[in-house]
């Protein structure tokens, strides 16, 4: 691996990362232009995409850096995307400053910052109380909008830790510690605590350049997601509704912890200014800041534009922002010759309860970030657990290959919807009438006869998983029907007929030895 990735990895430290991406947006002139851009998504890649697993490399220690390295590095991070000063204001973020302490008796001491949200800060800290114990501390800001939000979330994250510790599964969701409130001159501030956590998966899909990872390391990852929502959903009656891999979350043991704390430190020892993703937004203190206040009636515009990476974007949605991320910066110019390789032993977590909801009590009719949204939800029919087993399959696609199961595209003659819906159609090979009726939007996009309005038979492409693993991606043969078996078992139309998480788990796919 090299020296930038080396740093990249040491830099990066996010209790869930949102990347910002590079990515272009596709304007099609008519029908027929459009479907063949979709058709030529799915075109075969360079011949030169030659099987080379790649391995991590050692990391470098802090304790080594130069001054000059700590200035490459800060340097590097100038264009990071960073929380706006204009929303610490009353009803806003709450200021904190590193060495700063807060919570019961000023337990936490402030670290550095791990990423921001629309809704939230969230911080390093070290428990000062017990001794080199370290947190993750997301501090919503402190308008009743945002409180609200929070204490819902907080009652699914005390249901999580107390249902059923023993079940299977309990050890794969991001444990909630407890919460406090901290007050500042904008108002009070509700603070939740999280066991701290590294990168998330989109990190080591970045790393991978969108080839993907090696097969049985995704296979491990799909397996804990699993055990994860069966506890939720059997356990808990929860559904999660943002399976992503943003939201997943790669376990990291002390050493790393050390490491991470080590590479503040540095930067404090040698008096090198912080990267500028690790402190305060700049201008927060200025006092042309301190008589505004925050428009909570603004709240939706910018939930759907702040920190959300194009990739994932390209058409409005409600997408949901995930506040424990530092972005990167990632060139998609060109693709790896080799899946990356991934430690068999990976332990990975579901994190982000704060758009998740009750099976019996939703809180939105729309849910999930657009590429991994189900069917049932496009259309407003009714959902539940099985929309988190669709958000799987999109994922272990994602995992498996580096590219979007869906990538849906809005253009002059579809909504961005339409073209959802005819993506699945040409992977299914058709979505059956009465699933297509049984939406409050169906008439919007189906016809009568449960065919599409806006897209004709003739400007569509049948493409089903499997061949598409075997003709875009060079796939054996005998590993894309396990793979396409297991995907299309989770993006079942009939939700009633979708795999569940237990279920899914005895796919055969997920118990199968790949060839060589």
């Amino acid at each position: 691996m090299t020296g930038i990735f080396i740093s990249s990895f040491i830099t990066f430290i996010a209790y869930n990362v949102i990347v910002t991406l590079t990515n272009t947006k596709n304007v099609r002139k008519n029908i027929e232009k459009h479907r063949k851009k979709i058709v030529k998504r799915l075109s075969k890649p360079s011949a030169s995409c030659t099987p080379n697993i790649r391995r991590f490399q050692p990391i470098e220690s802090p304790s080594t850096f130069s001054i000059k390295k700590l200035q490459e590095i800060a340097e590097k991070d100038q264009d990071a995307d960073i929380e706006s000063a204009l929303d610490y204001c009353p009803g806003g973020y709450m200021p904190v400053t590193i060495g700063q302490t807060i919570g019961p008796d000023n337990r936490y001491q402030i670290v550095r910052k791990l990423g921001w949200g629309h809704f939230s800060t969230v911080w390093l800290c070290e428990d000062i109380s017990e001794g080199q114990t370290y947190y993750a501390i997301k501090i919503v800001k402190s308008a009743n909008s945002f409180k609200t939000v929070a204490l819902d979330e907080i009652k699914l994250l005390r249901c999580v830790k107390d249902q059923e510790p023993t079940a299977a599964g309990y050890d794969k969701i991001v444990l909630y510690h407890d919460y406090f409130i901290a007050s500042s001159l904008y108002g009070e501030h509700l603070c939740l605590t999280f066991e701290l956590m590294g990168p998330s998966l989109l990190h080591l899909i970045v790393q991978s350049n969108y080839q993907g990872l090696e097969k049985e390391g995704v296979k491990n990852i799909i397996k804990q997601i699993l055990l994860a929502l069966t506890y939720l959903h059997e356990n808990c009656k929860i559904i999660h509704t943002d399976i992503k891999p943003e939201n997943i979350l790669i376990s990291v043991k002390e050493p790393y912890i050390r490491n991470m704390v080590a590479h503040v430190n540095r930067f404090n020892e040698l008096g090198v200014q912080m990267p500028k993703s690790y402190v305060n937004a700049a201008g927060w203190n200025e006092p042309e800041f301190f008589e505004q206040s925050c428009d909570e009636a603004s709240t939706s515009n910018v939930i759907y534009s702040q920190r959300v990476d194009p990739r994932r974007t390209s058409c409005p949605n409600k997408v949901f922002v995930n506040d424990f991320s530092k972005p990167i910066k990632v060139k998609q110019d060109q693709r790896p010759v080799s899946p990356l390789f991934v430690d068999p032993g990976i332990q990975v977590k579901i994190a982000d309860l704060g758009n998740s909801c009750w099976e019996d009590h939703h809180f939105a009719e729309v849910i999930q970030t657009l590429q991994y949204r189900a069917l049932e939800v496009i259309i407003e029919s009714d959902y539940s657990f099985a929309a988190d087993i669709w958000s799987v399959a999109c994922l272990a696609f994602e995992l498996s290959t580096g590219d979007f199961l869906f990538n849906p595209q809005a253009s002059e003659h579809l909504s961005c919807a339409e073209d959802h819906l005819g993506l699945i159609w040409e992977l299914l090979n058709g979505i059956p009438p009465y699933i297509a009726h049984s939406g409050r939007r169906s008439s919007e996009y189906f016809t009568s006869a449960g065919t599409l309005k806006r897209i004709s038979p003739e400007n569509m492409k049948i493409w089903k998983v499997e061949d598409v693993l075997v003709d875009k991606y060079q796939w054996k043969r005998v590993d894309a029907i396990l793979l396409a078996d297991f995907i299309e078992s989770l993006i079942e139309p009939d939700q009633d007929l979708r795999a569940t998480a237990s279920s899914a788990l005895n796919k055969k796919w997920l118990n199968s030895i790949d060839s060589h």
